[in-house]
């Protein structure tokens, strides 16, 4: 065995008769610190070759190997005098790079969860779905997130502009309602209800129109044509005080009451107060183009056709106005003069017309029994898919049913419901269902044209005479006399007198067989 000792400075085997440790270069006899002798560590006898293995976890160990590199054990003594290798603490200069690693990853993490927000983002997809053409799907996204959350302005205003171009006209003036409550200062949103409910047909809509009209006159109250609208929509209701009070302070803040008499006028023409409307006519005078306009709607509504005809004349012919010039062409067109009726109504060639001209000039044709003219404008309508697309539908389909051609009558009913459904609709579907001889399919559109608007003449005149055909007389007396009731003042012409004395003929009919 060689005798060695442990060097009392980094405590590894050395020869003792050297004079320095080979390992750490320190004297192997130095002992002093500060004078005193340090304790040399005791020969060990040391294997002069051969493997072995671990005292401790029994791992082999080569010969000359000190400490176990497994566990950290010194061979020699058995005490620890290291660390297990998994179990090693990096250093200060090793956690810096951890720590600036960790950093990198927390910034990309945060990056990756703002993207994933923005993704999720409902209103930023129902925009993005709506650029695309998915409009039905971008109003499905807003409306679970408006449920959701009720105070978004935005997504109120895109929900009602999607409901506008969808044709969803009673939705889109909720939406935009919605949205001018929660953001009272803007007028274009509080514009945008009045403009959609204006498009909900029957008194629905006009009740509606009104109540807008008053919630942006109360946010807005210097915007003069809020204030004209209001005073005329309050007219149509009934509410002159209010009306007038209105049309005072449009005139306020327009500083030129020039038209102030004339829309006065109108209000009461309105309301059915012909006497007061000529009234405010001959005060206001009728220098101006819309006091002479007004004046031959007046004379019109009062069925005097002489006088309104003579008055729109002279109104065309001095301002050539495209208004007095569609109105005197109708007024033709009720006298059956078709031939001054025409040229008054037709659109300029090469010149994109008004949806309105275009509209009662194919009435005009189709009125003077060309209606092979009537249905190619009609159609035009139709294909365009503005604001008289639906009216124009229903006239193809009651031109068809006319001829007997109940397909195509049933395909335009079809188009004319892509635009919404009326109480018009429905009748004319039921005189289609009529003609097809079902005349109880018949009648559950006409209670359908009923329900949606009670008002409507002819779905009681219709109502009434599938109930007559089907021997059902005394539910056939009461639709037509219902029909007699709303058609007083609305409807002119031989159709009602004839269904006067109808009516008279089945009440005798009904008295004779109760006798």
């Amino acid at each position: 065995m060689a005798a060695k000792v442990n060097c009392s400075i980094c405590g590894k085997l050395t020869d003792p008769t050297l004079e320095n440790c080979p390992h750490c270069g320190s004297p192997v006899d130095m002992g002093r610190v500060g004078g005193s002798a340090a304790p040399v560590a005791p020969p060990v006898d040391v294997p002069d070759g051969g493997g072995d293995h671990c005292p401790s976890c029994k791992a082999p160990v080569q010969d000359g190997d000190i400490v176990c590199v497994r566990c950290g054990v010194n061979l020699l003594t058995g005490h620890q005098v290291a660390q297990k290798q998994d179990e090693f603490v990096p250093t200060q200069t090793n956690r810096t790079p951890m720590l600036i690693g960790a950093l990198v990853v927390a910034v990309v993490l945060l990056v990756a969860a703002l993207g994933f927000v923005l993704l999720r983002d409902p209103v930023n997809n129902a925009r993005q779905a709506a650029r695309s053409g998915d409009l039905l799907g971008a109003i499905n996204m807003l409306q679970k997130h408006t449920d959701s959350f009720e105070e978004d302005g935005d997504a109120f205003a895109m929900l009602g502009r999607l409901y506008w171009q969808t044709q969803q006209y009673p939705d889109a003036s909720s939406a935009f309602e919605t949205a001018s409550r929660l953001n009272p200062g803007d007028e274009d949103l509080a514009f945008m209800a009045v403009l959609a409910a204006g498009k909900i047909p029957g008194p629905a809509g006009a009740g509606r129109q009104l109540s807008a009209l008053k919630r942006m006159v109360e946010n807005h109250p210097d915007n003069a044509q809020a204030q004209k609208m209001l005073a005329l929509a309050q007219g149509a209701a009934g509410e002159l005080a209010a009306s007038e009070a209105a049309l005072s302070t449009w005139a306020g803040l327009t500083n030129d009451p020039s038209d102030l008499e004339t829309y006065r006028a109108v209000v009461n023409a309105m309301d059915g107060d012909y006497g007061a409307a000529a009234t405010a006519l001959s005060t206001g005078g009728t220098a101006s183009d819309a006091a002479r306009l007004a004046q031959g709607y007046l004379a019109s509504l009062e069925g005097n056709t002489e006088t309104a005809t003579a008055v729109l004349a002279g109104a065309v012919a001095d301002t050539n106005d495209d208004v007095a010039a569609a109105r005197l062409g109708l007024l033709y067109m009720a006298q059956g003069n078709f031939d001054k009726a025409l040229p008054l109504l037709r659109p300029e060639l090469g010149s994109p017309a008004a949806d309105s001209a275009r509209f009662f000039y194919a009435l005009c044709l189709q009125t003077a029994g060309l209606e092979d003219d009537a249905l190619l404008d009609f159609d035009r309508l139709v294909s365009g898919g503005g604001e008289f697309a639906e009216d124009a539908a229903v006239q193809m389909a009651i031109i068809y049913a006319e001829r007997n051609q109940l397909e195509r009558a049933e395909e335009s009913i079809r188009k004319a419901k892509t635009f919404g459904t009326s109480a018009r609709i429905y009748t004319v579907e039921g005189q289609v269902a009529a003609l097809q001889g079902d005349l109880t399919v018949a009648q559950d559109f006409f209670r359908k044209a009923i329900q949606e608007e009670n008002d409507y003449p002819a779905a009681h005149l219709e109502h009434g005479l599938a109930y007559v055909r089907r021997g059902a007389l005394t539910e056939g007396v009461r639709e037509l006399e219902r029909y007699l009731e709303l058609a007083d003042g609305q409807v002119t012409g031989g159709r009602i007198n004839e269904v006067g004395l109808l009516v008279k003929q089945l009440q005798q009919t009904l008295a004779q067989n109760q006798g």
